[in-house]
């Protein structure tokens, strides 16, 4: 149902008000409306994008080159799935370790999330070599949430959506919300028996922590709020050769079942396994390897040829170099969480004077070398079973400034935790603390992994559904 005027539902009993209508809210309001509890979508933004929110949505970045965030955010009906290219796998049990729950806890989940995002095939994650491990990224083929979702909301009996409608400030005292300020041609209060914050992985903190200041007697605790933002800085690393029969050859002689297909597909994932991190003491990657068809006058051939010339000419002379393909490797990295990346109150003020947010965030020591780590382990592995060769970028070897991309992999700030020290919501996603407030989306990760996020948070909001559902009475 299409809300018009709030001043018409001003006296209904929502179950719920879900701020934000993105993948995470979205979930939360499809999940109990399946059993038939009432729940109110407050959405910013309009059913289609409007650059006026982009005044919104400014803000400024400290350290590190960064992206523009007004452009890496979308805030309208569906959230950022406006713009997300569909990208999606699943964390790892290797990659809960800071978490307060495991992936078991959000396996049951996995099969309703697919069905949300049209998630068609199937994930896999398998033993590749003796440190790393073969995985794949499924697409959505229809990841506009909004475009999907909207007719079927118009027409839902329990979840209402209030479009242009701009949330302010969290009300109440001692832990306890009772009701919202929101904007919507004028300034309303609304009130619910729960709140669910899911605005994305920096406006969460941002209304957070303006509610805070907005209201001390709300928010008696000292939380971190802001506090171990992170992203995925991506970085192309290296490029090689590899032989496609001899990496068949070693696939098939070390019971690799996921083989790459280079006629249907031209990439190949990789990983490290638990016990490599570990060893090693290095973060999470996920590595992208590109296939290319290589040829003669292709100036990395050429450079290559004055560097491993033994290993050009034994191409040439067993006739193998038209089965070689040049490869390009990247990295997609998960970034530790610091204290010290953080989000914060801005000095500049949005349209309706609500501070816009000031990110600090630098790359740590940690991400070069873990990239080095990572790329000298997949050059081993070329070498010592004859695949290919690798030659990987100066930068990861010495001190030199480095530029990554980062993935708009907007997370942490709100993380998830067991106490209130290091962490602002508990494992159901309950704000230290609060009787009835909840947070849920990337803000929430303790930490990142490698994985494209949206299909966890959408485990996540499947979960806290569910939870709070056992509150209903």
């Amino acid at each position: 149902m299409i809300v018009d005027d709030l001043s018409q539902i001003k006296n209904k009993n929502f179950f719920a008000i879900i701020i934000g209508s993105g993948p995470a809210g979205l979930t939360a309001a499809l999940e109990l409306e399946k059993k038939k509890i009432f729940s109110i979508i407050i959405e910013a933004g309009s059913k289609e994008y409007d650059s006026n929110n982009l005044k919104f949505l400014e803000g400024k970045t400290i350290g590190d080159s960064y992206n523009d965030i007004s452009k890496t955010r979308l805030r309208q009906f569906g959230g950022t799935s406006g713009h997300w290219a569909g990208y999606c796998n699943p964390f790892q049990d290797q990659d809960f370790n800071y978490w307060p729950i495991k992936k078991i806890d959000l396996d049951p989940f996995l099969f309703q999330a697919k069905e949300i995002l049209s998630l068609e095939n199937n994930f896999f994650y398998e033993k590749f070599s003796k440190n790393l491990n073969l995985f794949n990224v499924i697409y959505s083929s229809n990841p506009r949430l909004g475009d999907r979702f909207y007719s079927h909301i118009k027409k839902s009996k329990y979840i209402y959506l209030s479009l242009n409608t701009i949330f302010l400030n969290f009300n109440g005292k001692n832990g306890k919300v009772d009701s919202i300020n929101c904007f919507k041609k004028n300034y309303h209060k609304i009130g619910a028996k729960f709140y669910i914050l899911s605005c994305g992985g920096i406006e969460n903190s941002r209304l957070l922590l303006w509610s805070q200041y907005k209201n001390p007697e709300l928010f008696n605790l000292k939380l971190p709020i802001g506090n171990y933002y992170m992203d995925h800085p991506y970085h192309a690393i290296a490029d090689g050769l590899i032989t496609y029969d001899n990496l068949m050859n070693y696939c098939h002689k070390n019971k690799v079942i996921n083989k790459p297909v280079l006629s249907c597909f031209n990439q190949m994932r990789l990983t490290s396994n638990f016990n490599f991190l570990k060893n090693k003491n290095i973060s999470n990657s996920g590595m992208y390897i590109l296939f290319h068809e290589s040829k003669i006058d292709n100036h990395f051939l050429q450079q290559l040829i004055c560097a491993a010339p033994k290993y050009i000419k034994t191409l040439y002379d067993t006739k193998t170099l038209r089965n070689t393909y040049q490869i390009s490797v990247f990295l997609i990295q998960e970034q530790e969480a610091l204290f010290n990346n953080k989000i914060k109150l801005g000095k500049n003020l949005d349209p309706l004077n609500v501070p816009l947010c000031e990110i600090h965030w630098k790359k740590s020591k940690l991400l070069r070398q873990s990239a080095k780590i990572m790329s000298v382990e997949f050059a081993n592995l070329l070498i010592n079973n004859d695949i290919g060769r690798l030659a990987i970028n100066e930068y990861l070897f010495n001190e030199e400034e480095y530029h990554t991309i980062v993935g708009n992999h907007q997370l942490g700030g709100t993380r998830m935790g067991k106490n209130n020290q290091d962490s602002v919501v508990d494992k159901d996603l309950k704000v230290h603390g609060f009787e009835n407030l909840f947070v849920n989306g990337s803000s929430v990760f303790p930490s990142g992994g490698y994985q494209h996020p949206t299909l966890t948070i959408i485990q996540l909001a499947m979960r806290l559904s569910k939870h709070i559902l056992t509150k209903k009475v």
